[in-house]
């Protein structure tokens, strides 16, 4: 959707300045010139790396009084900061794009400063995924379905080959990373258990690199994992937290996103099914959907990516991170991930 004009200033620092009527009046696409705001409230907060503050504007408009529920993601702690790249992501991808995805009334990027506001999705009705409450077979549907219909429409980058700012993320993950630093974590606890191939640091770098390999194929989200998936009001499966949006091959993509929103045993039990549902959704796009002899090797061979991002992830609670790390562990074995890519 649009943004309206820029506000001064253009990114909050604080929540005073976030939640100041005539800032709210000009930056919020959905409050009109004629709406007269008559109360703000901040309704809720949490934080990980950034803050998210939940708050509701109540408004007096020809139509009657009405209110509106919003979450802001920033610093809000006086400082600079945010999510440069979800914000651009706003702005810049998701006007393009049709998925199912938060709706934001406003984003900006000032400097080093960014924010978004969004719907606040559980006031309205949604519900937000996590790792403790693995997904059933028909939410991830949904959200293959959503998937396959970014990753098909955006096929060969068609709509979003113009923007500078998207890279090939998997490349640009494997060119930050230290094998010695990365067995530092794997040996912190978080892969007690697992088979030795897999816990070794350099393993995992080299089968990143080898990953790279396989290619670009499409626009894809990132950072599949349970905790960036939310239910909308009408109880479909739909993702948000678009911060590390790239490109890269689908696989990466799918493979990440069953690998973390299923147990074990239901992966195991409905994988096969599962890629492919996401093939035929695929297809339905008009993109070249490959055999499911193909697309099996190609998820086979992409658990490395997720694995990673679950070995170095340190904001998110030590309690994701045991649940996660587990299921893309037995993932990479079943699957003879780093065999298939020549590794160990």
């Amino acid at each position: 959707m649009p943004m309206v004009q820029t506000p001064s200033p253009a990114v909050p620092r604080t929540r005073e300045e976030l939640l100041e009527p005539t800032w709210l009046q000009t930056a919020l696409d959905d409050i009109a010139d004629d709406d007269t705001i008559v109360a703000v409230e901040a309704t809720g907060t949490s934080k990980t790396r950034l803050e998210k503050l939940q708050f509701a504007v109540t408004m007096e408009g020809p139509a009657g009084r009405r209110v509106g529920r919003y979450c802001a993601k920033a610093t809000l702690d006086g400082s600079d900061g945010g999510s440069a790249a979800e914000a651009m992501f706003y702005l810049d991808v998701a006007p393009r794009l049709d998925v199912r995805r938060p709706g934001v009334h406003y984003a900006a990027v000032e400097g080093t400063a960014s924010i978004i506001v969004m719907d606040d999705i559980v006031a309205l009705g949604g519900k937000f995924m996590n790792p403790h409450f693995p997904f059933t077979t028909g939410i991830v549907r949904a959200t293959l379905a959503q998937l396959a219909r970014l990753h098909g429409t955006t096929w060969g980058l068609g709509p979003v080959a113009d923007i500078p700012w998207l890279d090939h993320g998997l490349a640009r993950f494997a060119a930050m990373q230290d094998a010695e630093a990365l067995q530092k974590l794997l040996d912190d606890g978080r892969a007690d258990g697992f088979p030795a191939e897999i816990r070794s640091g350099e393993n995992l770098l080299r089968a990143l690199r080898a990953q790279q390999s396989l290619g670009v194929t499409s626009l894809l989200h990132g950072d599949t994992h349970t905790g960036n998936v939310y239910l909308d009001p009408a109880g479909r499966g739909s993702f948000f937290d678009w911060e590390v949006v790239q490109t890269g091959h689908w696989a990466q993509d799918v493979a990440y996103h069953l690998g973390t929103a299923l147990t074990i045993d239901d992966r195991r039990a409905h994988e096969e099914d599962l890629l492919r549902f996401y093939l035929a959704e695929l297809a339905a796009t008009g993109a070249p959907a490959p055999s499911f002899a193909e697309a099996w090797d190609l998820y086979r061979k992409s658990f490395g990516y997720g694995y990673l991002l679950w070995v170095i992830t340190m904001i998110r609670g030590r309690d994701e991170v045991l649940q996660h790390m587990p299921r893309l562990g037995a993932a990479l074995t079943d699957h003879q991930t780093y065999r298939l890519l020549g590794i160990a």
